[in-house]
């Protein structure tokens, strides 16, 4: 049943209908009890259902009520919970903050203290941005200074948005920009992992959080992110909040069109919001979108028209589209096919994609696992962009692992969310591209490899989409079986 955002009213359903559950293997059915499969209750629900808490959790073969569906955050208490051990909690999260410290400072340091010529250039580019504000130069024109040499290519709005780290110091807007990253990192990874972090000892769980967020901050994706000083896990993180949280105290989907207005990309969640029922939110969050794109023409027109006539469908300023680095269906496509052939290919590759996509990751959000749907809306941004750097995975990467690990207790599972962690803290595209710079007997294994992170997005997607079948088939045999034994 779809979820209607009228019929909400902050209340879970099923605590309204029945105080009083019933045992996690046995729910009652009219006169008969209906047997789970033991997977059905202490594996399947916890892939993404598990932020909820445990009175909420998703029994399959039942349907839901009122259209509700459990969500994946409830309040700002989950980080505190996260880290809570009892009397020995300050101490056990100091330490383990020391811990994270010294696992990321390798890494931090150089970005920090790196020549400052070379040092967080997109960061640099959102402050040029908000400099051509206040000096009245031309928004699209100005390059960044030498050797960077780069444009300003978001939607003028974002120059609005770039206007406090434009007065505040190069060296200031980079210590709160990275350690505003790593929190924001930190949050997405913590609602992505919490159902594997709970079932440890609390006075030990800080360690497990940490080490969790080290191993997340030490995939490429982050760490170009890190390096580049890119906004995407900020977008992300409002996409995520838009999703999951039960109740807003602002009105629902204006996060997601807060984020379109920033970087188009985000916008692909606006389809997803209508399609799982949410069509108030969708209807907010194109409406917030279309206010701040036409507020911003109002002021500033001529940036306005530049962009939305011209700047946006120059991808080319964006840099080389068939580069190792664009891990989108296009930039495949441009390396395998570059021509005719392959932009068609691409394209209806993309719509297929798209398609899918959206089937599944409304099926997943409608049978109350919105990790997974949030997950393949996520990979899907990636792929259908025209130009996706590898950076663009750094949000998506720790929600994709953690809904792939679940708690932790299917073997199976495990393998898989540990095979992506490793395949994506390697430099597998760069592998791919030194093989075909070097080697000419290797081109097609070469060229594999460059597409590695948008072939591996690409797999993840199809994965979950599987595993959503997969619920399915579990929720439909248990069903038969309740019917032929009742």
């Amino acid at each position: 049943m779809r979820r209607s955002d009228d019929d909400a009213d902050g209340r879970d359903p099923i605590e309204a209908v029945a105080p009083q559950m019933p045992a996690a293997s046995s729910v009652p059915t009219g006169g008969a009890t209906a047997t789970l499969p033991d997977d059905a209750v202490s594996a399947e629900p916890t892939v993404d259902v598990h932020l909820s808490s445990p009175s909420h959790a998703a029994v399959p073969g039942l349907p839901s009520h009122h259209g509700w569906r459990p969500h994946l955050w409830h309040g700002p208490g989950m980080v505190r919970r996260a880290f809570h051990g009892g009397r020995r909690a300050p101490v056990a999260t100091a330490a383990a903050l020391v811990v994270l410290a010294a696992v990321l400072w390798p890494m931090l340091s150089g970005r920090l203290f790196e020549h400052p010529a070379f040092r967080m250039s997109d960061l640099e580019v959102y402050r040029s941005a908000g400099d051509s504000l206040i000096y009245g130069r031309p928004l699209y024109s100005y390059l960044t200074p030498v050797p960077q040499l780069l444009p300003f290519t978001y939607p003028p709005f974002s120059a609005i948005v770039a206007l406090p780290l434009a007065l505040m110091g190069s060296l200031l807007t980079n210590w709160v920009w990275t350690l505003g990253t790593v929190a924001v990192l930190g949050w997405i990874t913590l609602v992505s992992f919490r159902p594997f972090v709970r079932r440890f000892p609390t006075t030990y769980r800080p360690f497990f959080v940490v080490g969790v967020l080290a191993a997340m901050a030490w995939t490429l994706p982050a760490r170009d992110c890190l390096h580049f000083g890119q906004v995407g896990i900020f977008l992300v993180a409002l996409c995520l909040l838009d999703c999951v949280l039960p109740k807003t105290r602002w009105p629902r989907g204006m996060m997601i069109g807060f984020a379109a207005a920033v970087k188009l990309v985000p916008g692909v969640f606006i389809p997803y919001l209508w399609l799982t029922g949410r069509r108030r939110a969708a209807v907010v969050a194109a409406a917030w979108f279309v206010g701040f794109s036409a507020a911003t023409a109002i002021a500033m027109p001529s940036a306005s028209k530049q962009y939305w006539t011209n700047t946006l469908f120059e991808s080319g300023r964006l840099g080389n589209n068939a580069g190792t680095s664009n891990q989108s269906l296009r930039g495949m496509f441009l390396r395998w096919l570059p021509g005719h052939l392959g932009s068609a290919l691409w394209i209806v590759s993309a719509v297929v994609v798209t398609v899918f996509a959206y089937r599944w990751a409304r099926a997943a959000s409608n049978s109350g696992f919105e990790a997974r749907g949030v997950a393949i809306v996520g990979l899907l941004s990636v792929l259908v962009s025209p130009v996706s750097w590898i950076h663009h995975l750094a949000g998506w990467v720790p929600l994709l692992v953690g809904v792939l690990l679940g708690d932790g207790r299917d073997w199976r599972r495990v393998g898989y969310a540990l095979l992506a962690t490793v395949f994506f803290i390697l430099q597998i595209p760069w592998y791919g591209s030194t093989i075909v710079a070097k080697t000419a007997d290797w081109h097609v294994p070469g060229r594999i490899l460059e597409s590695g992170f948008g072939l591996a997005a690409l797999f993840a997607v199809w994965l979950l989409g599987r595993m959503e079948a997969r619920s399915k088939g579990q929720t439909s045999a248990t069903r038969k079986a309740n019917a032929v034994s009742g």
